[in-house]
């Protein structure tokens, strides 16, 4: 019985976040009673925009193909009111259209969920990617978005990449979500 209390105990204060304080080796910590290896939570991959420019990927997104059919033109129709807004998503095509690199390692993954505001398209046809918009910093609440004089509201913004997205189609096709996938907005580039 004395054998089995010392791996109990290592395992439960690893499970219970005081694992870093007691694991000086990459060996991940055992738990006899599960059967399962516990691997402390300074060792798990965290995607951030740093780790993305290391070359950390932990998403299959698909090669990127240039898409001139994307490059922003004047405007959009329907007219997006806000200013800030409509230069955010100028320059998120710009860089989409050209294939520059994204801050985000899920930027430009296959969006494989359907939603109601989506044409149904085959497996693959969506590519969602960020949209930041500026002065909408983390903690940001939820605001009105005014697009062909309708209001939307975006989502409260709960994390460094925020609610709002563009799901590219067939690399030609523009849809502005401002709510995290409740609300899609079709954009047509006017040129």
């Amino acid at each position: 019985m004395r054998k089995l209390k010392l791996p109990l105990l290592i395992s439960a204060l690893l499970l219970s976040g005081l694992g870093p304080l007691f694991a000086a080796s990459k060996t991940p910590a055992y738990d006899f009673l599960s059967g399962l290896a516990y691997v402390p939570a300074l060792e798990l991959a965290v995607s951030t925009p740093a780790a993305v420019a290391a070359g950390d990927s932990r998403y299959d997104n698909p090669p990127c193909k240039p898409s001139p059919a994307i490059l922003p033109g004047k405007t959009f129709s329907p007219r997006v009111s806000d200013a800030r807004r409509e230069r955010a998503i100028k320059d998120l095509l710009a860089r989409i259209a050209v294939c520059e690199r994204m801050p985000y390692d899920n930027d430009g993954n296959v969006h494989s969920k359907p939603h109601a505001g989506l044409p149904a398209k085959p497996a693959g046809y969506y590519l969602e990617y960020t949209l930041i918009v500026p002065n909408r910093p983390t903690g940001a609440k939820a605001e009105p978005v005014v697009i062909g004089g309708v209001t939307y509201m975006t989502g409260a913004v709960l994390s460094p990449r925020g609610p709002e997205r563009l799901m590219i189609g067939g690399h030609r096709e523009v849809y502005y979500t401002p709510d995290h996938y409740t609300t899609f907005v079709y954009l047509d580039i006017v040129r």
